[in-house]
């Protein structure tokens, strides 16, 4: 890549060539620039200035040798003067520099929104997750103060019973912290997209049309579900007396969150259909 910062003037030799004329294809210093403007064979050519002018990149039309003006939205190019005529006649045509300067607004105000709404989201998703895990603290213990009271009874029974609990402590949280991660990532890319759109302030229209219309698709395809209800669980206790052992625990039930995307085919529940929403236990060997 050329940078016209670091080369000399071709027309004088001695001062720097910080002006890059796309129709001659040759770097000027100012003072060069200026004559160069001045004479009618040249008074409309565009000159480029900047660390990043790549001389490789024609930025004109190569058929005419003319800058682009216009966008033509039928064949979604942009095109010269000479162009819209003879090619492009009743196309429905757009300034070049507004139809970029649109779609860029566009897509900062896209980006932007989506940042907001994943960054509200993993906050939401963090929050929830804390209390559920509170929740889950809560319930552990309410399982084992029973089991206190009924040792010498039913101490397998407790062990069962945290064990089921924490086995589905550890399924919700797999699903909060997949979708955690998903907006998570959903936030840092559109940081990304945020950051580059900035750093292509110096880019010429046509390039940063080509570079926008990249950067809107990839942002199109993301799709912010909406974020499902947390899983919570609760544990209604009871204390019964004697060798009632079919009613001394209570019930668990567990409300499940939905995930943000469908399972496969292996991550289906196969726990069986009277199972997945309350589980009862009773001991039979006593």
């Amino acid at each position: 890549m050329a940078q016209t910062a670091a080369s000399t003037c071709e027309i004088c030799t001695g001062g720097p060539g910080e002006y890059y004329c796309q129709q001659c294809d040759q770097s000027f210093c100012g003072g060069c620039k200026l004559s160069h403007l001045r004479m009618k064979i040249s008074k409309n050519h565009t000159f480029l200035s900047g660390p990043n002018i790549n001389k490789e990149e024609k930025l004109f039309c190569t058929e005419h040798e003319e800058i682009y003006f216009f966008y033509c939205q039928d064949c979604d190019t942009p095109v010269c003067r000479i162009c819209s005529v003879e090619k492009h006649s009743r196309h429905l045509m757009t300034d070049l520099t507004k139809s970029t300067a649109k779609l860029r607004s566009e897509l900062v105000k896209t980006i932007e929104s989506k940042i907001a709404t994943s960054s509200q989201t993993v906050s939401k998703i963090e929050r929830e997750t804390k209390t559920y895990r509170e929740e889950v603290k809560a319930v552990i213990k309410t399982i084992t103060d029973d089991g206190k009271y009924l040792k010498n009874l039913i101490d397998k029974k407790v062990d069962s019973f945290v064990k089921l609990v924490q086995d589905e402590e550890h399924k919700a949280l797999q699903n909060m912290s997949t979708i955690n991660k998903f907006y998570k990532g959903v936030f840092e890319n559109c940081q990304q997209w945020q950051k580059n759109i900035t750093e292509m302030e110096t880019i010429a229209d046509v390039l940063l049309l080509q570079k926008l219309k990249k950067l809107k698709v990839d942002s199109d395809n993301i799709d912010l579900k909406q974020v499902p209800e947390r899983s919570s669980v609760s544990y209604i206790n009871k204390k019964p007396s004697g060798t009632e052992i079919d009613s001394l625990f209570g019930e668990l039930q567990f409300k499940e969150g939905k995930a943000v995307m469908g399972k496969t085919e292996n991550q289906q529940n196969t726990r069986p259909q009277e199972l997945q929403k309350m589980y009862k236990y009773a001991c039979f060997n006593c």
